[in-house]
């Protein structure tokens, strides 16, 4: 509890968490991504995550905006094959080498984001299609997500690729982080890798999280479908390059 009390790494965990809500607010993903290393810098990384927990589930409830009620099943089969992947994934972490896998899953995200970045894309995939593809990038995901915690990045190239509206594609991450989000952060705390300081800590940054959505969401609503697309498409890169680098970092190290 006692980092907690420095002054200086309370601001600086208030501070990220509400420019990760910005960017959150703009474009739907980003806030673990942005926040987590930043306060990995002062705390170890399983607490940085630990603290994104009450901002995670409670953003990602209200980008859901489920006063609109379900408007589609569309990728209703993608998110159960998902949440099938991460109960598979989570029996083979102890059998398979996680560096080899995330720098694959990175590989295939730098070329997939890149290639739909100069607009070479799904957006003319038949329906019959989007849904078998849709559910084995669900179930690899959940595999991936099971294995490493890091199971969105290839569904949000997905997403993209096809070409959704920005709103439409808010709601959909939003429901699939909103619900995968809860047995993930579940079981870290089952495993002890949280505690009641950390979460009644998390819990408080619900306000700077949404404080910082609330604008980020004003930045959105002036952004054409286009740069909206390409701000992901940007995110997405940077997340496989990140990727990529700290696990051949991990695997030369061995």
């Amino acid at each position: 509890m006692s980092e907690y009390l420095l002054i200086e790494n309370l601001i600086l965990i208030i501070l990220s968490v509400f420019i990760g809500g910005i960017v959150k607010g703009s474009v739907g993903i980003g806030m673990s991504m942005f926040s987590v290393p930043i306060i990995a810098f002062i705390l170890p990384p399983t607490k940085a995550m630990m603290l994104l927990c009450f901002p995670v589930i409670f953003t990602n409830f209200l980008q859901m905006d489920v006063k609109k009620g379900i408007g589609s099943f569309r990728f209703l089969p993608m998110f159960l094959a998902l949440f099938l992947g991460l109960l598979i994934g989570g029996k083979l972490i102890l059998s398979l080498s996680l560096n080899f896998i995330s720098i694959s899953i990175a590989t295939v995200i730098i070329i997939f984001t890149s290639l739909n970045f100069f607009g070479i894309n799904l957006k003319n995939l038949k329906k019959a299609n989007e849904k078998i593809l849709s559910v084995i990038i669900g179930f690899f995901s959940g595999i991936l997500g099971g294995l490493t915690t890091f199971y969105a990045p290839p569904i949000i190239t997905f997403l993209i690729s096809i070409n959704l509206d920005k709103e439409f594609f808010i709601r959909t991450t939003a429901t699939m982080y909103f619900f995968a989000s809860i047995p993930l952060y579940s079981s870290m705390v089952y495993h002890g890798l949280g505690n009641y300081y950390d979460l009644t800590i998390s819990l408080i940054l619900v306000i700077p999280a949404i404080v910082g959505q609330f604008f980020g969401s004003k930045v959105r609503k002036k952004m054409s479908n286009e740069i909206f697309q390409k701000l992901v498409l940007i995110i997405l890169i940077i997340i496989g390059f990140t990727l990529l680098i700290k696990n051949l970092i991990s695997l030369i190290l061995e």
